[in-house]
C-alpha cells in the first residue's frame, strides 16, 4: 500500500483582510530547518504560498507522477538538477520569462540549466552544490585538489586518538571523483579503471574512514564525528556545512574531479497559475533571499550579485567547487544510482568483490539503456 508523500506543511494569508489572497502552491525538497527560514520569508515578504514538502530520495519519482497526472499541480516545484533532463524530455514544464533568465547567474549555476544560450530555459538555478573537502583549519591543507594528494595528507593526520581522520560516505556520489580519476564516470562503468576505482574507495572504509553507520544515520554520524574532532578531513557538501556550529574553524579545498549540481525551480505545464509560480521564483532567486540563506546555511548563491554580499566561507565553497564536474546531463542519470548505491554498500561490507559488483552494475545500466535509450 503507497503512502502519501506529499504532506501540507502550512498555508498563510495576509493578516487583517477579509479575503485572503489565493495562495502560490508549493511543492519542495527543503530539509526542516530550510522550510522554517522559507516560511519566515515569505511571511516578512508578503507572499500567500501553499508550501508542501515531498522527501528528496522520493521526490523524481513523485514528482514525475503528479505531471504525469496533471492534477493538482503545483504552480513552483524545487527539483534536483538531475532531474531536469527526464522532465524536459517528457515535455512537462513551461519556459522560464526572459526577464528571469537574463539576471546575474552565476556560470556554474547557468550550466546546470542551460548549454549556453538562455533560451529554451526550462528551470532556473537557486544554489550550487557538490563535493568539496573541508577540514580543520589546524590540519595541513593537501598539497593539490588530487585524490592521491588529499589521501597522503589524511594518513599524515591519522594517529592513535584519532584512527580515522577521513570523513566518507558509502554513496555512489562521492564515489564518482574515484571513478573519474581513474578513467570511468558515471554511465561509462564500462571502463576497465571503474573496478580499481571501486576497490580504491572502498579499501578507505575501516583504515583511513570509520566503519559506515546504518543506512540513514550517515549526516547526524558525520557531524558527531566532526563536532568531536574524530575526523580532520571531510568530503561532503554545502547542506552538510549549514548544521555546524563551530564554522570559524573551518577551511575548505577543492576535490579534483567532484560533481557539481544544485537545487532548480521549474513551472509545470498543468500548473493553474504559471505567473505566479515564477513570481515567487523570483523571490527565492533574489540577491536579499539568496545572501539571507547563504548567511545561514552556507549555501552558495546562484546569483552573482548575493555571493558578493555573502561571507567568505561561502566564497570559498564557491572557489572550490568551480573546479568540480557537473554529472551528465541525461534523464538515466538519477536512475543511475539506483544499481551504483547497493553495489557499492556490498563491497564496503565485503559481501562482494570490486569485480562481482561492478560486473553487476554494468548489466543493470545495459537494462536501463534499454528500456530507456
Amino acid at each position: 500500500m503507497r503512502t502519501a508523500l506529499v504532506l501540507p506543511l502550512w498555508l498563510l494569508a495576509c493578516g487583517g483582510e477579509q479575503v485572503a489572497p489565493q495562495p502560490i502552491r508549493f511543492l519542495h525538497t527543503f530539509g526542516a530547518d530550510e522550510t522554517e527560514l522559507f516560511n519566515a520569508t515569505v511571511v516578512e515578504r508578503g507572499i500567500a504560498v501553499e508550501s508542501s514538502l515531498v522527501p528528496f530520495a522520493r521526490g523524481q519519482q513523485v514528482i514525475s507522477e503528479i505531471l504525469r497526472a496533471g492534477k493538482a499541480c503545483p504552480d513552483l516545484i524545487r527539483i534536483d538538477a538531475t532531474w531536469l533532463p527526464g522532465l524536459v524530455r517528457e515535455g512537462l514544464l513551461v519556459e522560464v520569462p526572459a526577464e528571469l533568465a537574463n539576471l546575474d547567474w552565476l556560470p556554474e549555476a547557468e550550466a546546470m540549466v542551460t548549454t549556453g544560450s538562455k533560451r529554451g530555459w526550462a528551470a532556473l538555478p537557486q544554489t550550487v552544490d557538490g563535493l568539496i573537502v573541508i577540514r580543520d583549519e589546524a590540519a595541513l591543507a593537501p598539497q593539490s585538489a588530487a585524490i592521491v594528494d588529499l589521501i597522503a595528507a589524511v594518513r599524515a593526520a591519522k594517529h592513535a586518538g584519532r584512527p580515522h581522520p577521513l570523513g566518507l560516505r558509502v554513496d555512489g556520489y562521492w564515489l564518482v571523483p574515484w571513478l573519474r580519476a581513474d578513467g570511468a564516470d558515471l554511465g561509462m562503468i564500462e571502463e576497465p579503471g571503474a573496478v580499481r576505482a571501486l576497490q580504491a574507495f572502498a579499501s578507505l572504509f575501516g583504515e583511513l574512514a570509520p566503519p559506515p553507520p546504518p543506512a540513514g544515520g550517515e549526516a547526524p554520524d558525520e557531524i558527531r564525528r566532526w563536532t568531536g574532532h574524530e575526523i580532520a578531513y571531510w568530503i561532503t557538501g554545502p547542506w552538510q556545512v549549514g548544521g555546524l556550529r563551530d564554522r570559524d574553524r573551518l577551511a575548505v579545498s577543492a576535490l579534483a574531479h567532484a560533481p557539481r549540481g544544485g537545487p532548480l525551480l521549474v513551472v509545470p505545464k498543468c500548473a493553474k497559475r504559471p505567473a505566479e509560480g515564477w513570481k515567487l521564483a523570483g523571490e527565492l532567486t533574489n540577491v536579499d533571499v539568496e545572501r539571507r540563506f547563504a548567511e545561514t546555511f552556507a549555501t552558495v548563491p546562484s546569483r552573482a550579485a548575493a555571493l558578493d554580499k555573502s561571507p567568505k566561507l561561502v566564497k570559498d565553497i564557491y572557489a572550490a567547487l568551480r573546479a568540480a564536474e557537473p554529472l551528465p546531463k541525461s534523464p538515466l542519470t538519477p536512475l543511475l544510482f539506483d544499481d551504483l548505491n547497493p553495489a557499492l554498500a556490498a563491497v564496503v561490507s565485503g559481501d562482494a568483490t570490486a569485480d562481482e559488483a561492478i560486473e553487476g552494475v554494468r548489466r543493470g545500466w545495459r537494462r536501463l539503456r534499454e528500456k530507456q535509450p
